[in-house]
């Protein structure tokens, strides 16, 4: 974590027994609240903390702003929010806390992280929902948690200062919406002895706050769905080319798994059946070396004869920007962050060159209308022409604060559409947050270490395609290269999942016929 290099002379505040301060950030600069005109208003379980002037330069300048802070307390704790205005668009406002314990920080799918030089967490992505923990030495634990009902950035920082451990809670605006002032959610800060209860209550609030539904109920999930007890990852063409499976390779996989579980168990998870592995992003149809159309409609056809439904995967924010036209649909639609930086992504090492520079390799936002319009009418050509049972997006998790457009009410609007023609079509996606819950039942990346319960009431996931497949460990298509082979973890809202590569049934039968197993298993203890 990077810092300032002097004293920002920021005034703490008394907030109800909590010692806080306030920033307000511009697309400019970063300013503080000018001491000499704060007051503070109220008494009791509430109080106001109204300030009508602002500092910069570490307090050696002065402006004309306001930040305010509305504050209650609550069991254990405090509910505060905070609002500022500027002469200039707000980018950010910060509720600094210090004084906090030292400890390791909750965060990230609620993995222990520990503070060292410094820690920031972001939501959406990583951060899978805006709760975090700071386990305290005495065995209690902190909270801090945002109460937006929309998807708008946060940032949970955390450093050590002065013997003890300073907390800052950053709230975004929507990017494209500008304004010179700005107000945050709720922010709850509190203390707690037992970190479900707190959970419990948030899972309720993101319940209500973006419409999620239990899996078992939930009307985006088509009935055969919830039948499924196995996924079989069939991994067609990698970038450089190099074939996996073709189009029928896949469905004799898929008849050896058929004669060992029923076919309506199985998903048939298709990542690289499009041709070159990302590649090929942003012009999906089936790959002539693969099979041609002919061949990936017998796959098609086959599997429904089997009871099998497949789900190709598609690039929901990634396309070759030398594909045809890319000036037309592609460059209007790049993802930018809030201060204007071109996206890049995780860039990576395609050809194995070590330079890790896919110049190619454009990342879009679905937000935009040119982009969204070309992969709808792609995704339901294809729909309808194999009478495909389902979808899945790729990196549907990425979210930047995009100026132009915003990225999740662009993949719902996507989502919207494909459902409007196609009812009874599964949307599937690589990573989860809690709102993307709402919009893809099923992904890739989901269910928290601790307390899985916000994922699994409501989604289901299965083994990611870098899962390492049972004969040498070979992640197909994905960049990863090698991992090794493991099953599923045993859990409901877990598809135990089967990878397939060249040669992965011919070479190890045994361990495939374990994950066939599983799935049996998985079957007889949580499908009716």
């Amino acid at each position: 974590m990077q810092q300032l290099s002097f004293d920002p002379a920021d005034p703490w505040l008394d907030l109800l027994g909590w010692r806080v301060a306030v920033q307000v950030v511009t697309f400019e600069n970063l300013y503080g609240l000018d001491p000499a005109r704060v007051s503070t208003n109220g008494g009791g379980d509430r109080v106001s903390i109204s300030c009508d002037g602002l500092t910069w330069a570490g307090g050696q300048e002065r402006c004309d702003g306001w930040a305010r802070i509305d504050a209650q307390q609550i069991e254990g704790g405090v509910e505060a929010v905070v609002s500022a205005g500027h002469s200039r668009t707000v980018r950010s406002l910060k509720l600094l806390i210090s004084g906090l314990p030292a400890g390791d920080v909750l965060g990230d799918y609620w993995r222990p992280w520990p503070v060292g030089a410094g820690l920031v967490l972001n939501y959406p992505f990583p951060l899978h929902t805006p709760l975090v923990f700071l386990a305290a030495p005495d065995g209690t634990y902190l909270y801090f948690q945002s109460l937006d009902a929309r998807v708008r950035a946060k940032r949970f920082a955390f450093f050590e200062r002065d013997g003890a451990v300073t907390g800052e809670l950053i709230f975004d605006p929507a990017a494209h919406e500008p304004s010179t002032s700005a107000q945050t959610p709720p922010w709850r800060i509190g203390r707690c002895a037992d970190p479900a209860e707190v959970v419990a209550r948030h899972l309720e609030h993101v319940a209500r706050a973006y419409g999620l539904e239990q899996w078992e109920t939930r009307a985006d999930v088509p009935g055969w769905a919830r039948e499924i007890a196995l996924v079989v990852a069939l991994h067609g063409m990698h970038w450089t080319g190099r074939v996996f499976n073709t189009y029928d390779r896949m469905l004799e996989a898929l008849r050896w798994t058929a004669e060992r579980i029923e076919g309506r168990r199985v998903l048939a998870f298709l990542p690289g059946w499009e041709g070159r592995y990302y590649w090929q992003y942003g012009d999906s149809r089936p790959e002539p070396r693969l099979g041609g159309e002919e061949g990936f409609r017998r796959l098609a056809e086959g599997a429904a004869r089997l009871g099998v439904k497949l789900m190709p995967m598609f690039g929901v924010n990634c396309a070759n920007s030398g594909l045809e036209n890319f000036e037309q649909w592609g460059a209007p639609s790049r993802l930018r962050s809030a201060g204007g930086l071109v996206f890049q992504g995780n860039r990576p090492d395609w050809d194995a060159s070590r330079a890790r520079d896919p110049g190619w390799q454009a990342w879009l936002n679905p937000g935009a209308p040119p982009w969204r319009g070309r992969l709808l009418e792609q995704v339901s050509r294809l729909v309808e022409l194999y009478d495909l049972p389902a979808v899945f997006f790729d990196t549907q998790h990425v979210w930047l604060n995009d100026p132009a457009h915003p990225v999740y009410e662009g993949i719902a609007l996507l989502c919207g559409a494909l459902r409007s023609r196609f009812p009874d079509l599964l949307i599937a996606g690589e990573g989860w947050y809690d709102a993307l819950g709402a919009l893809t039942p099923v992904s890739q990346v989901g269910a928290p270490e601790r307390w899985p319960e916000i994922f699994g009431r409501f989604c289901r996931t299965f083994t990611h395609l870098s899962a390492g497949d049972p004969s040498r460990g070979s992640t197909g298509v994905h960049e990863l290269g090698q991992r090794a082979f493991a099953l599923a973890p045993d859990a409901p809202h877990w598809w135990p999942t089967l990878t397939v590569v060249d040669g992965t049934l011919e070479r190890a039968p045994e361990r495939a016929e374990e994950v066939i197993a599983q799935a049996r298993r998985y079957a007889e203890r949580y499908l009716p």
